[in-house]
Parts: structure tokens; C-alpha cells; sequence
């Protein structure tokens, strides 16, 4: 953890993967391997005030997510949703809120869950969106139906993506995944309203954000697994049919995050499809006007050294170099620099096709 200038080392030798802030910053959440496993499934707890570590329970998938509004955290162990709550007394208290589900998300309000299951076994078969309303520990949750998805007879849908809400909270937006194959190559972004009046699939994408104050989408097109060939930076309102195309020709855009608005900034690369994947070329960051697309340089990297999933807050870019086979280092710029340290020579986390999941290991703590 390093907060400032100073740095603490939280654990020692664990494989450690995941780390995600509660809301009020003081518990990280974060996967730990048993013994030798490469694939951590033990969920953990770390309590910043007190410096102690509090197991939760094994077999715990990745997609665990703290509420954003109370001190609580909810985790899936195979198709089942927990729900942990943190009492005053730093007492865990555990149940069990929802069964054979498919993905979760938390509502806005941190009242409740919005969960996705499958109507049947069958591959084709609709989707069902349902509302998970927490009482008190000793209350039952109340379920309501939210929205069906409806899929159609030669089409392969297995889940949902976790859900991702607009700033207002009038909209979500979540992928439809078929197999784990074709998710590879092609996942469906969808737009809901939040009254379940208007459903729109948009797009063959991978990766998605909405803007801080508008309801506007910005989203990474194009199918295929392999990131450095045909992905696009795109945006679209939540009420158009018709949005912005960001890349230009002969480029290749992958992580990106939003500075305001008005702007985004992105991991760009040139395309080069000939090239091993390996020897490929490296990506540096752009800044993007998000009304003209016109973009400019915002980083630059030393020969072999690739500039990857950026992330603004407080004025300042941060963004991950990944520097050699080994490790990479977290880079920040408040605009008066092209980039400093931050933090040196963190895990590399694992990568599929050029595409980093650098949430394995980094989580920038929003106050």
C-alpha cells in the first residue's frame, strides 16, 4: 500500500491477486492463494486502522464488489451471492442473499443487488434480470423482476457482465457473454434504462465506462481476442442510435479511462498485423477530445516499454509501464511532466492475446 510518498508492505510472500477498496477507504478486499495455487480464491480482508487480515471464505470468484455506500461486500462462491457486512464492532457477519445466479452488481442506492440468471439450461435462452432488496441481517431479501433479455433461437448467450451505472443512475450498461470461446472474440454491449422501458444492444465490444456527468458511453469496438488488432474507441449518448468513431485508421486503441467529459484519455498503438505477437508495437497514451476525436500525445515511453490502463483522479494521470518481462511500474503526471514514479517494480498480472488485466494487481483508491 502506498499512500503519498510512504510505503507498507501488507503481506508477506501470499499470491496475492485482486486488492479493491471499501468505500470509505479503510478495508482492501483481495484473493489469496492457497499454498502454491496460481488461481487465489480465498477471500481476505485488511483493516487499515487496525493492520489485521480477516479470512472471509474460500472458493470465492473475482467479481466480488464492495457496496458504495455502506461497509459491505458482496462475493459469489460458484453460482451463489453472499453478502458480508461489517458491524461497528469490526464483527463479520454472512449471508446468503441469492442462488444460481449468473452476475451481480450493486445498485446505486447499496440497498440492494441487481443479479442476472439464465431462464433455462438451454444455451438460447432469455436472460432474466432481477432486483435483490437487503433488509436488515435477520430479514429475508425481497426479489423482484427487473427486465428479460430476450435471446434469440441461433443465438448463444450464457451470462451477463457485472453492471455498470450512468452518474445519474438513469441508465446501466452491461455485456451479454456467450461461451467462454466466443466471449473471446466477442461480447455484446447493452443499454438498459433504469425503468426498464428501453433496451438497445449497441455493439461487439470488450471494455466499457461512462462519462462522469453525461450520460455518454465510451466503449472499446471490435471482435476478435487479439487487443492490438481492430479495437476502436468509441462513444455513443444513451439515447442515440449513432455514435463517435475515436481511432484512426491504421490504429489501435485498448484501455482507457475519462478526464472530465470532455475529454478521455487512451492506450494507443499501431497496428500491425504481420508481426508475432510478441514483436508487435507497444502502446503510449493519447489524450482525446471527445466532440472532435482530435487526439494528442499525453505520455511517451522508452523504446520497449508499453504505457497501459490509465486512470485520472485528482488531477493527475496515472497509468502502468509495463517495463521489462518481469515487472512494470505506476506512473503518474499532474500535466507539468511527462511522467514520474510512483510506485516500482509491481507483479505483472496476467495477460490473454496483449490484453493486461492490471486489476489482478493495482487499485487506485478514489477519496
Amino acid at each position: 500500500m502506498k499512500i503519498d510518498k510512504q510505503e507498507r508492505r501488507l503481506t508477506n510472500r501470499e499470491y496475492i491477486r485482486f486488492p479493491k477498496w471499501s468505500k470509505d477507504g479503510s478495508w482492501i478486499a483481495y484473493l489469496r492463494g492457497r499454498k502454491d495455487s496460481r488461481n487465489p480464491d480465498e477471500l481476505w480482508l485488511y483493516h487499515l486502522p487496525t493492520n489485521k487480515h480477516l479470512k472471509v471464505k474460500e472458493e470465492v470468484s473475482n467479481h466480488f464488489q464492495w457496496s458504495p455506500r455502506k461497509t459491505e461486500l458482496s462475493f459469489m462462491i460458484q453460482n451463489d451471492v453472499y453478502v458480508l457486512t461489517i458491524e461497528p464492532s469490526e464483527t463479520l457477519s454472512i449471508r446468503l442473499v441469492a442462488k444460481s445466479i449468473e452476475n451481480f452488481s450493486w445498485l446505486p442506492s447499496g440497498d440492494g443487488l441487481l443479479v442476472s440468471k439464465k431462464k433455462n439450461q438451454l444455451l438460447n435462452s432469455d436472460i432474466l434480470l432481477y432486483q435483490v432488496m437487503l433488509g436488515k441481517n435477520q430479514q429475508e431479501p425481497v426479489i423482484n423482476h427487473f427486465y428479460t433479455v430476450p435471446v434469440g433461437s441461433n443465438e448463444i448467450v450464457v451470462s451477463t457482465s457485472q453492471f455498470k451505472w450512468s452518474h445519474d443512475h438513469r441508465w446501466l450498461s452491461f455485456l451479454l457473454v456467450p461461451t467462454a470461446s466466443v466471449s473471446a472474440d466477442s461480447n455484446t454491449l447493452c443499454i438498459l434504462s433504469a425503468d426498464g422501458k428501453l433496451f438497445r444492444r449497441i455493439d461487439e465490444i470488450d471494455w466499457f465506462r461512462w462519462a462522469p456527468k453525461k450520460n455518454i458511453l465510451a466503449y472499446i469496438s471490435g471482435t476478435g481476442r487479439e487487443a492490438n488488432i481492430n479495437k476502436q474507441l468509441r462513444a455513443i449518448q444513451a439515447t442515440s442510435t449513432k455514435g463517435l468513431v475515436y481511432t484512426p485508421d491504421g490504429l489501435v486503441d485498448g484501455d482507457f479511462t475519462w478526464k472530465n467529459d470532455g475529454w478521455l484519455f487512451v492506450s494507443r498503438l499501431v497496428e500491425d498485423e504481420q508481426a508475432p505477437l510478441h514483436l508487435r508495437p507497444l502502446p503510449s497514451l493519447f489524450k482525446v477530445n471527445a466532440s472532435t476525436g482530435k487526439a494528442k500525445p499525453a505520455s511517451y515511453p522508452e523504446l520497449n516499454e508499453g504505457d497501459y490502463a490509465p486512470e485520472f483522479f485528482n488531477r493527475q494521470l496515472f497509468w502502468i509501464s509495463n517495463t521489462n518481462p518481469r515487472t512494470a511500474d505506476v506512473m503518474f503526471s499532474d500535466g507539468r511532466n511527462v511522467g514520474k514514479h510512483w510506485i516500482k517494480n509491481i507483479t505483472l498480472a496476467s495477460s490473454y492475446y496483449g490484453k493486461w488485466n492490471w486489476q489482478e494487481v493495482f487499485s487506485l483508491y478514489r477519496l
